[in-house]
């Protein structure tokens, strides 16, 4: 029986994956009235990045990454993830910047099938040839699939 336990155990951590979500920003371009145009995470033209969902299940690792649209000069850094609506999947209140990446794990017990968390993703920017950053912050959702 224990046998069966530890392959069990085995066998559901086999299971989480990683979600690696990547946003892309024209940081040359980039308003606060342009988020949209000058922001994506790679989806098609018809999911706004507010409706944009990532599905996860319990146990994955989730990392946030950030890189700058091939034509653009400037630099671009995420910032935090901040919970905003719904359960908690991390069970936090937000998640800091490590690494030029936001990562955290789907705790067990964050919900139920179909939850949705909304979320902000706070990132900033620094156009070339200026010194100052400027924060902007887009807003997509994780959806849960048990």
């Amino acid at each position: 029986m224990l046998f069966s336990l530890l392959l069990m155990n085995s066998y559901a951590y086999a299971q989480n994956k990683k979600k690696d979500i990547m946003l892309t920003v024209d940081v040359d371009n980039i308003t606060a009235e342009n988020l949209e145009e000058t922001c994506s995470f790679g989806q098609g033209d018809n999911i706004s990045n507010e409706d944009f969902t990532t599905i996860v299940t319990i146990g994955d690792e989730v990392k946030w990454k950030i890189d700058v649209l091939d034509s653009s000069r400037g630099s671009a850094k995420l910032v935090k993830y901040k919970h905003e609506n719904g359960p908690k999947f991390f069970n936090a209140d937000s998640i800091s910047v490590k690494n030029n990446r936001i990562k955290g794990t789907i705790e067990e017990g964050a919900g139920t099938e179909g939850d949705t968390e909304k979320y902000t993703l706070e990132f900033k920017i620094k156009k070339q040839g200026t010194n100052e950053w400027i924060i902007y912050a887009i807003d997509p959702k994780l959806k849960l699939s048990l």
